[in-house]
């Protein structure tokens, strides 16, 4: 025998069981069936829903209705055949009265995968048996429609009951605040990061920063050869003069478009003009662009890049303006490059033989002025190249004759990395001079000594620069 169902309709329920929320919904019509293996639940505030009205020749027909859907999904055993879940829903329907709208069961239902695909239960777990019946409800207050639907499968019968209370569209969710209206619009405010600045660092007096930017990366030459994108293609050329490159970092709240935009007005009021710009995708590959024009901003999406070169033609030398953006959705970067163009100051080399001997003989050391390196590097910039070969000169003259070639820095950075920068740039000056001019390993000893023997006052630039020197120190001992 089959065991009964127990199925009870109930319209008021008072004082409900804790239960989870779309549960506890579903009970204001249908009690629980007994023997649930499990529950699934789905709650619409307001949807359309299309309930089937007729199947004819496999072909479904249905009627669009509007309001609250709420679905329930039953697993029960399989001792539950969907024809008799059904019929014990159908007497509860006709209880209320109930116009039955369409029912259907196995056959007469058609093809059961069209019938699946068209109900969409929330657990699809049936294979034949299928039973269906939409019915319509008019309540003292509501009008409510029902689909019920039952399938099985040999380990259980799957039932779907779907409620919509017929409700028209609820257009109170969201609401407005007119005093927004009426006020100007607000820019986002930002805090000063300045004060994450890399060290040693300064925004070009020729432009200033955006708000809330700070500077990640900084390099300044005061003559150097830089690249710069000014073809599609990656196609570039190469600059020289005085280089400052700045990588900012920059509040989020900031599109690219907004800071690459305003950059450009900044530009254009100076009396810059445009000499070549992408954006995007058409800027090509960001890490093949950041290789060929040596990028420090280079972390985003490539189709967040913005890339514009400026030049601003000058009696006394053009100026070029490249401004780079870049973002992704956790950070903004712009990189700004600026390349004042000069010839080299060949004056800088300012020593000679007779100079150095001199200063030798006099004092038994000398600075050896002239001697420059790259930022933050042990590499020589070609215009000190001409110093070394002074140098050699004396050693090969005084070739008996011992040297220190002792390194020196300002008090900038920590004490542990001006030492060790101060012995490689002197370590530099000594691999030169035996692998260029074959002097003699024995007759010079790379030293560093940091920022512990300075010459002047390290509290403003000039001092600093003063400090920032190689010496060529006699030697008394042959140890």
């Amino acid at each position: 025998m089959l065991k009964p169902v127990l199925i009870s309709f109930a319209v008021i329920m008072t004082a409900m069981p804790a239960m989870n929320a779309y549960a506890a919904t579903t009970q204001e019509l249908f009690s629980e069936p007994k023997d649930v293996k499990e529950v699934k639940n789905e709650l619409r505030h307001f949807t359309p829903v299309q309930l089937i009205t007729s199947i004819e020749d496999n072909k479904i027909l249905s009627k669009e209705v509007k309001g609250k859907l709420i679905r329930t999904n039953y697993e029960l055993p399989p001792s539950y055949t969907p024809a008799h879940l059904i019929n014990n829903y159908k007497n509860q329907l006709n209880a209320l009265n109930t116009n039955i709208l369409f029912e259907c069961e196995q056959a007469s239902c058609g093809n059961e995968d069209k019938l699946v695909k068209f109900i969409k239960p929330l657990n699809d777990i049936s294979d034949g048996s299928p039973s269906l019946i939409t019915a319509y409800i008019t309540l003292p207050k509501k009008q409510v429609y029902v689909s019920i639907y039952a399938a099985g499968r040999k380990r259980a019968t799957n039932l779907e009951i779907d409620i919509i209370e017929v409700i028209e569209e609820p257009l109170d969710l969201v609401t407005t605040d007119q005093n927004y209206l009426s006020q100007e619009v607000s820019e986002i405010t930002v805090k000063d990061n300045s004060q994450k600045d890399t060290k040693n660092s300064a925004d070009h007096p020729m432009l200033s920063r955006i708000p809330g930017a700070y500077i990640q990366k900084y390099i300044t030459h005061g003559f150097n050869q830089a690249s710069v994108l000014v073809g599609d293609n990656y196609k570039t050329m190469e600059l020289e003069g005085k280089i400052t490159d700045i990588a900012y970092i920059l509040p989020r709240t900031y599109s690219e478009f907004e800071i690459d935009t305003n950059y450009q007005h900044a530009l254009t009021k100076l009396g810059f003009t445009e000499v070549y710009a992408c954006l995007g995708n058409s800027c090509g590959d960001d890490s093949k662009l950041e290789r060929k024009i040596a990028l420090l901003a280079t972390i985003g999406f490539d189709e967040n890049q913005f890339y514009r070169l400026y030049k601003l033609d000058r009696a006394e030398g053009n100026v070029y303006a490249m401004v780079y953006v870049i973002g992704f959705p956790g950070q903004l970067s712009a990189e700004i490059r600026i390349i004042e163009e000069t010839t080299l100051n060949n004056n800088r080399v300012g020593i000679d033989l007779q100079g150095l001997t001199d200063e030798i003989a006099k004092t038994g050391h000398v600075a050896l002025d002239g001697l420059l390196f790259k930022y933050d590097s042990d590499e020589l910039l070609p215009e000190a190249y001409p110093i070394v070969e002074v140098v050699a000169q004396y050693l090969q003259t005084h070739p008996k004759q011992l040297f220190y070639v002792v390194g020196h820095s300002d008090d900038q950075g920590s004490q542990a990395y001006n030492q060790t920068l101060s012995e490689k740039r002197a370590t530099a000056i000594k691999t030169r001079l035996i692998k260029q001019f074959s002097i003699s390993a024995q007759q010079v000893e790379a030293k560093g000594v940091g920022e512990y023997s300075p010459i002047a006052n390290n509290l403003d630039e000039n001092g600093q620069k003063q400090n920032r020197r190689v010496e060529l120190v006699i030697r008394s001992d042959n140890k």
